[in-house]
């Protein structure tokens, strides 16, 4: 893949745009699934390489919850996660439930499931949105949930795709109800391939 120079204003806008159209489908989905208004919001989009994800967290032994799955279609192909470092994991299941949550752990079968379904709406969202931009249909795997290090969970999702892709649009996104608000990140990384169709699509250099 060819070295991306730092994005211009008109791309990260286009991008925040993006997200921001995304998160609006995301609170009808969210808020049908919980039965309570939650909202969305994009604090901030940018496109960072790969390697430096771990940045954004506590390196890549901080332990996280990750749901995960792939776009395609055809010439486009990339993976959406939503991570959440293990404390906002945990306030966003006590957001979800309504009850309080000591320790997430693997066997917690309700509060992985209902992080799984808030990453699937969150990341098939996202993709429906870019699907709506780009003029094509984007069609997604079922989503998947790991509860891991960070290093650990990306290095194995990311194997067959690193070799195609450098970099990844990083959108911080924080989920609010009432008085309570926790933070998570909403990745998709693409193919070079298709983060060039992505901006040709929308017109922006």
């Amino acid at each position: 893949m060819s070295p991306i120079k730092r994005p211009s204003y008109l791309r990260i806008d286009a991008l925040k745009e993006l997200g921001n159209i995304g998160s609006a489908h995301a609170i009808t989905g969210l808020s049908e699934l919980l039965k309570k208004r939650i909202d969305v919001s994009i604090t901030n989009v940018d496109i960072i390489p790969l390697q430096i994800i771990y940045t954004l967290f506590n390196g890549p032994e901080s332990m996280v919850s990750v749901v995960y799955l792939e776009g395609y279609s055809e010439d486009f192909r990339g993976m959406m996660f939503l991570i959440f470092p293990h404390p906002e994991a945990q306030k966003m299941v006590e957001m979800a439930t309504g009850s309080k949550v000591k320790e997430l752990v693997v066997s917690d079968e309700m509060a992985l499931s209902s992080l799984k379904e808030i990453g699937n709406i969150m990341c098939g969202c996202y993709l429906n949105t870019l699907a709506m931009f780009i003029g094509r249909r984007i069609m997604h795997s079922v989503p998947q949930i790991s509860n891991d290090m960070l290093g650990a969970v990306m290095d194995s999702i990311l194997v067959d795709l690193s070799l195609e892709s450098d970099y990844a649009i990083v959108l911080e996104t924080a989920f609010s109800l009432t008085q309570n608000e926790c933070k998570g990140f909403l990745f998709f990384i693409p193919t070079s391939e298709s983060i060039d169709t992505i901006f040709n699509a929308i017109n922006v250099e």
